[in-house]
């Protein structure tokens, strides 16, 4: 799975729909780095995400 880093917050990628966040230049990483707020929108599980 890849993620960046947008306004100090960590987000999948490519971002769900219900993020309103998109990757413009950010760099894409494969590690979670410390210290970075996680988006809960693209980092939690919700009821109804496919396994």
């Amino acid at each position: 799975m890849l993620y960046f880093i947008k306004d100090n917050k960590l987000h999948r990628f490519p971002a769900p729909k219900r993020c309103g966040c998109k990757r413009e230049d950010e760099k894409l990483r494969d590690t979670i780095p410390r210290g970075i707020e996680q988006c809960i929108y693209c980092m939690h599980h919700w009821p109804g995400d496919k396994e």
